[in-house]
């Protein structure tokens, strides 16, 4: 979702267009809004999983990977697919994560199903119908209520660790920790993304900066090979103790 001239923005989301070159996967791009500010997000989703259920089953995509514009993906050799469900948990269809306001929706997977359709639809037309719902987070905290409400939703929705795909900042100058900050929640090398959330648009710039430094000179420690980081384990150990939904 990105539109405007905001020349910050189009510097992050080459990094994503190199991990797209890299590993064949489609990068689709809202251009205009359709609908008020943070609510397109759900325009586009919504318009590519229409685009793909149209097709025969072998030929759609099987997973969308959302993200803002104000992310720098930092390890191009990561492989959406260490993410994901294993086959039998067919009936999850949505990873999320959550830091320390709850759900951040910044960053998520979701599957190419009908109750996606059904979930990003009904998430649009929340503020229609809970007209006094107090929404801080807009689109975040409709589809965060949706989900809390209604378990048909809430069933089929995984939490994941926030450094699988939602990272956040370590120090301004993206090398060191923040001390002041837990360390399971930032950015380490060999991650997929590091996510801004909250960056005011006059500082971009000096934020995403050193990240994005990072992410165009291909360092070798950050660009890590998937058997490398850690995440193969992680990933097997963590859906393993995840059950079916009921």
């Amino acid at each position: 979702m990105l539109w405007g001239n905001n020349p910050v923005y189009e510097r992050a989301l080459k990094t994503h267009e190199e991990h797209s070159r890299r590993l064949g996967y489609p990068l689709f791009r809202l251009e205009a809004p359709v609908l008020d500010n943070f609510w397109n997000k759900m325009a586009i989703i919504l318009s590519v999983l229409l685009q793909e259920l149209q097709k025969p089953v072998g030929q759609r995509l099987e997973w969308l990977l959302y993200f803002d514009a104000d992310t720098v993906l930092m390890n191009p050799n990561m492989p959406l697919e260490t993410f994901l469900p294993p086959p039998h948990l067919s009936d999850v269809h949505l990873l999320l994560s959550k830091d320390w306001n709850g759900m951040n929706s910044g960053v998520f997977l979701i599957r190419v199903h009908s109750w996606s359709v059904e979930l990003l639809t009904a998430t649009t037309a929340y503020p229609i119908y809970n007209p006094k719902a107090n929404l801080q987070w807009f689109d975040q905290s409709a589809m965060g209520n949706l989900i809390k409400e209604n378990d048909y939703f809430g069933r089929s929705t995984v939490y994941c660790p926030l450094r699988w795909f939602n990272a956040y900042m370590r120090a301004p100058n993206g090398r060191d920790l923040n001390r002041d900050s837990p360390s399971h929640l930032q950015v380490h090398p060999g991650d997929l993304l590091v996510h801004f959330p909250g960056t005011p648009k006059e500082k971009l710039g000096e934020t995403l900066g050193p990240y994005m430094a990072i992410a165009e000179a291909h360092e070798a420690g950050w660009e890590q090979p998937l058997e490398n980081t850690g995440y193969i384990k992680e990933t097997e150990s963590f859906w393993k103790r995840i059950d079916p939904p009921s």
